[in-house]
């Protein structure tokens, strides 16, 4: 495949991009957001469930590093780490779903944050999803009706974080 066509499929696939100000420092907003317990931002909604467990809680520093997360309705997927430059980004990739409607509908999910420090406290945080679908059919799915789910889901975990770092009640366990 060529590099045009490649990037005109990746442009073609469904993504959604959340950006926030938080009232916080760029390294306290990424030692926080990078390593954090997805099971206290991701509660699900009616179309995706909830996250209940992860198979590493603790040390999700460093690029390469895999780990099978649990959702609520009993499926499961692999997540691996892609790149780690704190504090300033990481992404990563989630695959392998074993959710017979996920499965059929993408291939992965790329996800990236970009952390961007406005030298006044606060940082600017970017957070794409990117959907990659199995097919043209899944794609159309993905993008009348599975991506409103991801983007409520991803607006409602930024909540989340936005709260506890401009409120100090940060998860328990949580150090900087």
């Amino acid at each position: 495949m060529t590099s045009s066509k490649k990037t005109r499929n990746q442009k073609r696939n469904p993504e959604i991009t959340i950006a926030v100000t938080i009232n916080s420092q760029i390294e306290n907003a990424f030692n926080y957001i990078a390593p954090i317990n997805l099971m206290h931002i991701f509660r699900g909604n009616a179309m995706i469930p909830a996250i209940i467990d992860t198979s590493v809680k603790q040390g999700w520093n460093q690029a390469g590093l895999q780990r099978t997360v649990y959702f609520g309705d009993g499926s499961t997927s692999r997540e691996t780490l892609l790149t780690v430059d704190s504090p300033t980004s990481f992404s990563y990739k989630n695959e392998h779903f074993t959710s017979k409607i996920l499965s059929s509908l993408l291939k992965r999910l790329e996800g990236e944050w970009l952390f961007i420090d406005l030298e006044n406290g606060s940082t600017k945080i970017e957070w794409t999803y990117r959907t990659i679908p199995t097919n043209f059919f899944a794609r159309l799915f993905v993008k009348l009706v599975l991506i409103k789910a991801v983007h409520a889901m991803l607006r409602d975990a930024m909540e989340i974080i936005r709260h506890d770092l401009e409120t100090g009640e940060l998860e328990a366990g949580t150090t900087w």
